[in-house]
């Protein structure tokens, strides 16, 4: 994460400025109803509009729904890696209001740099105060307290009010996305990784059965090759099953 996600700072000036303006309620409502649209590159100049998939609050996304936020995620991420701020707005944005909190601390700091977007120190601290709750990296929940104790008093009760409101949209836990953390290969560093909670339930554990099976008749128990899945499933808890991409095959 370092070097990738700055701590969000607030200054009184940017507070005061951006409240005159508009009030909480009416940016987060601004936020949700703003179209996700943005210029892929100079060689691509047609217009790429990524949309959000929406289904009712507590229910089973559909294996077609989870994919399509993977995909937005994997290629917002790659986008953000690359300093393609611009084009990598709308991607995270869609995948930060699906729960993933990668996603989501780095739309802060895209609100609070101005990169991409115009500069939102209220959004910024919103996205903030969501990517820092539940299961997160330390130096998002740490960078966030830091934070909150640089805010004024007296602007306390709106910042929180609106902290409070981007947890009920666009937490994990609503929309059945969960995080975990685990070390990298051979290191000490470690990683965030968000997956939607209900992707066992398109597990295919036909092959395993079928391996199983032929073990018993004494047959070959060597289940036959399937290509997709050959290729490589990143971040895939689920091997048996058919294969959700969950990571960035570039962009």
């Amino acid at each position: 994460m370092k070097g990738e996600i700055a701590i969000v700072v607030v200054s009184v000036l940017a507070l005061t400025a951006s409240s005159q303006e508009r009030g909480p309620a009416d940016r987060a409502e601004a936020d949700e109803r703003r179209p996700l649209t943005v210029r892929d590159t100079v060689r691509e100049p047609e217009e790429v509009i990524v949309r959000s998939y929406e289904w009712q609050p507590g229910s089973v996304p559909s294996a077609e729904t989870m994919q399509q936020v993977y995909d937005l995620r994997g290629r917002g991420a790659c986008l953000y890696k690359k300093g393609r701020y611009a084009e990598s707005f709308p991607y995270l944005q869609a995948a930060a209001r699906k729960g993933f909190k990668l996603a989501q601390a780095r739309l802060a700091f895209l609100y609070q740099q101005g990169l991409g977007t115009k500069p939102d120190p209220y959004k910024a601290i919103a996205w903030y105060g969501v990517a820092a709750t539940g299961t997160t990296l330390p130096e998002i929940r740490s960078g966030f307290r830091k934070v909150w104790r640089g805010i004024p008093d007296d602007y306390r009760p709106t910042v929180s009010a609106l902290v409070d409101e981007y947890k009920r949209k666009y937490g994990a836990s609503r929309h059945r996305v969960g995080c975990d953390l685990s070390y990298r290969a051979g290191t000490y560093i470690k990683k965030l990784t968000c997956r939607f909670r209900d992707a066992g339930a398109y597990v295919d554990h036909g092959p395993l059965f079928q391996a199983l099976l032929a073990q018993q008749e004494g047959l070959d128990a060597t289940p036959a090759i399937n290509e997709v899945e050959a290729t490589g499933v990143m971040d895939n808890p689920f091997p048996t099953s058919t294969p959700l991409r969950t990571g960035s095959f570039g962009c």
